[in-house]
């Protein structure tokens, strides 16, 4: 109790708490245990505050505040809080400005780990590299990054610094990013289902091509991070937030962070399991992006209208890894699974059951290691529980766990998600046939 009192007397730079926010019109949010109720309850209080900062131009600026996007419900992570904001400069040249009059932009702050790779840096290689390789279409369908600031905290006069210094390699080190983009559109403004399935096949296009020609694995695909732009009336998908993607060539060298990589309802089986070892493989965002289309389709009856009970794989968002883990196996290994999808979107009938086949056959095919329990063979012959069952198979040791044994690819994806209620949809990259 005594360290919490300490921790209220210090200013929210001191706390480590976004420096250069100015909260002066809102005296009651300068208390930090009265900012995080509030911002637990109402985010929205934001609104209205300005942030001041320094641009990678040298150009001092100034932004207000005009609406709360999303702001993450975590204690441990990024904690991101995604927000809109206009520019208050008021300079003739100023490029935030368009037409003379004030551009909505999106600014993310958020707390990585000082050993992942930099969003903009991320960014700025695949926008680079779809340049220079004569692939401009790729273009369409990444965020545009304005500018990006990081901040560290120093040892001795924040918190995190103190904490660091005291419990050394204990600590997982993070620093403050602000990053200003580009607004595009959530899925929920879309009001075609063709649409939809454009965006969808748009990310798969995309994905793969940050994987094979960029080197790039995103690894947390989810509903917001899946977004849209129009240009000439055509929509085209953009894979939005590179927070916590991973260059391809550094993923053996083990985590670039302590925490658990992605969006919980949206994580493939493995990654839920407390026995996996096999790191983060290109497949397990193919299956996030399956789970993305499933809950869509069968958890809302329109665009961004929720069913009046949207029972169907609740649990997902709201229990445990192992609850969620144990309810995904369940899922996956049925054969009779039913997909409950809402009228709206039965287009994606076809699509749901073809790639929920896919990755069935591909799981029931999973050969047991050992090395990868905790408990024995003795005590899993023994053992009643129901997800570790589907173990149980033959030790092929030739099994390719990168695809399900050839059941899950970019290859098997397109095949499904290149056509629509029976007209094809726009191929923006042919990709590798054989991945």
């Amino acid at each position: 109790m005594a360290m919490v009192c300490q921790l209220n007397k210090l200013s929210t730079e001191k706390l480590g708490f976004i420096p250069n926010l100015d909260l002066n019109k809102f005296d009651h949010l300068r208390h930090p245990e009265q900012l995080t109720f509030n911002f637990k309850d109402d985010p929205s209080t934001l609104v209205g505050a300005t942030y001041t900062f320094t641009g990678s131009d040298g150009r001092r600026r100034r932004v207000r505040i005009t609406k709360v996007l999303y702001r993450a419900e975590g204690i441990i992570g990024r904690c991101s809080i995604v927000v809109e904001v206009v520019c208050l400069c008021e300079e003739a040249d100023c490029v935030w400005h368009e037409e003379g009059n004030q551009k909505t932009r999106v600014m993310k702050i958020s707390f990585p780990s000082k050993t992942r790779p930099c969003e903009d840096g991320l960014i700025g290689e695949a926008r680079s590299k779809a340049e220079s390789s004569g692939q401009r279409w790729a273009l369409n369908h990444l965020p545009e990054v304005i500018d990006s600031i990081t901040f560290p905290y120093h040892e001795h006069t924040t918190v995190q610094g103190r904490l660091k210094k005291h419990l050394k390699d204990d600590y997982e080190e993070r620093v403050m990013r602000v990053t200003f983009l580009e607004k595009l559109h959530p899925l929920s403004e879309l009001t075609d289902p063709r649409e939809y399935a454009q965006v969808f096949y748009d990310i798969l296009q995309i994905h793969q091509w940050l994987y094979e020609c960029v080197g790039i694995l995103h690894r947390d695909l989810s509903s917001g991070n899946i977004m849209y732009r129009r240009i000439d009336g055509k929509v085209y998908g953009v894979l939005n937030d590179f927070d916590l993607s991973s260059r391809v060539r550094d993923m053996d060298k083990g985590p670039t962070s302590n925490q658990r990589t992605g969006t919980r309802p949206f994580m493939s089986v493995d990654l839920l399991s407390p026995v996996w070892e096999g790191g983060h493989l290109y497949r397990h965002d193919l299956e996030s992006l399956f789970y993305i289309m499933l809950c869509l389709a069968c958890r809302y009856i329109a665009p961004g209208v929720p069913a009046a009970e949207p029972r169907s794989f609740s649990l997902w968002f709201s229990g445990t890894d192992r609850e969620i883990f144990n309810d995904k196996n369940t899922f996956l290994l049925d054969p009779f699974q039913s997909l409950p999808v809402q009228s709206y979107f039965a287009g994606f009938q076809r699509w749901l059951r073809k790639i929920y086949d896919q990755f069935r056959g591909g799981y029931i095919q999973r050969p047991f290691f050992a090395k990868n329990l905790s408990t024995s063979n003795e005590e899993l012959e023994e053992s009643e529980d129901e997800d570790l069952e589907f173990l149980q198979t033959d030790n092929d040791l030739i099994f390719d766990w990168n695809t399900l044994n050839r059941h899950v690819s970019y290859a098997r994806m397109r095949s499904v998600m290149s056509s629509f209620k029976g007209k094809s949809l726009q191929t923006r990259w042919v990709g590798n046939p054989d991945h």
